[in-house]
């Protein structure tokens, strides 16, 4: 429960109960268990609303796909869309490092390169 563990807890019962007094701390616990439950169920119509309203944004598949096609047709419109999506997946083209060990003068020239 938000990472608190059982120690935690007790001291935070403690503290309170010190603080707030026996009379008064079934009182606060009540008002903090509404604004939870409140807190709770607002945060869960927020997250419902988001997830409707995503919904019905989205496109349907048969508006997306054109109902007149032939078998031609789809393949046809099967491969642009493979094509579209290959387009879009990018891929960094790598560099060939090798690691070989450079001869003294291959050293004393690259060294002088950058000198200048």
């Amino acid at each position: 429960m938000f990472g608190i563990g059982f120690t935690e807890l007790v001291v935070i019962f403690v503290v309170a109960l010190l603080v707030l007094g026996p009379k008064r701390l079934p009182e606060v616990a009540k008002t903090l268990g509404k604004f939870y439950r409140e807190i709770k169920s607002t945060v869960d119509e927020v997250k419902s609303a988001v997830v409707e309203d995503t919904t019905k944004a989205l496109p349907k598949e048969e508006d997306i796909i054109p109902k007149d096609l032939t078998e031609e047709k789809k393949d046809e419109w099967e491969k642009e869309f493979e094509k579209e999506i290959k387009k879009e997946e990018y891929r960094p083209k790598r560099e060939k490092i090798s690691f070989k060990n450079k001869s003294k003068e291959e050293k004393l020239n690259d060294a002088g390169n950058k000198e200048s």
